[in-house]
């Protein structure tokens, strides 16, 4: 403390020894550094500030995308398990269900073969059974009223292929397909 008191005496000492006119020059440059030293200070906290702004709002668009993110996945999660739900309460006994709708229809199913059932996806917890129609001298629009009608049944029935060919001789066609139905493995 001793030699900062003696430093500001020396300094005082040598300032006052000054004529008027370098008093003003030393004023002058002693404020110019001043405010140059302000400048550099404020300059530098204003830089820091800057970067902090630009970190926080990095930050929260992050946090905006995850949120995101998990509305989606929630959304996801629920549409999993209402399809999981639908196939474990699925089933289905595919030869009948198609006599019935054929019969509602007013079809008759010459050729039904059933195929053996299969395990699908990566994990083979879903089980497909699927069978296959042949209808001949069918009209289209009984065949699309018993397509539609299979589709909107219990479950998840879904016709998997049709394949139509047109009789020249009749407005009938013949008709190849295949119906599927899905229910998770117990």
């Amino acid at each position: 403390m001793e030699k900062i008191r003696g430093l500001l005496n020396d300094a005082r000492t040598w300032f006052e020894r000054l004529s008027s006119r370098e008093r003003r020059m030393v004023l002058a440059t002693g404020g110019a550094l001043m405010a140059f030293i302000l400048f550099v200070i404020i300059f530098s906290f204003s830089s820091s500030a800057d970067g902090y702004r630009k970190r926080t709002d990095q930050k929260l668009a992050k946090l905006r995308e995850v949120q995101s993110l998990a509305a989606s996945y929630r959304e996801a999660t629920v549409e999993r398990q209402g399809v999981e739900q639908q196939l474990t309460g699925s089933d289905v006994r595919l030869m009948t269900y198609i006599e019935e709708k054929a019969t509602q229809a007013g079809l008759t199913v010459p050729n039904m073969t059933p195929k053996n059932d299969m395990g699908i996806g990566d994990d083979g917890k879903i089980v497909e059974s699927s069978v296959e129609l042949t209808f001949t001298d069918v009209d289209l629009r009984k065949l699309h009223d018993f397509l539609s009608s299979v589709e909107r049944g219990p479950g998840v029935v879904k016709v998997k292929s049709l394949r139509l060919e047109p009789r020249d001789s009749t407005d009938t066609l013949t008709a190849w397909t295949t119906v599927a139905t899905y229910k998770m493995k117990q």
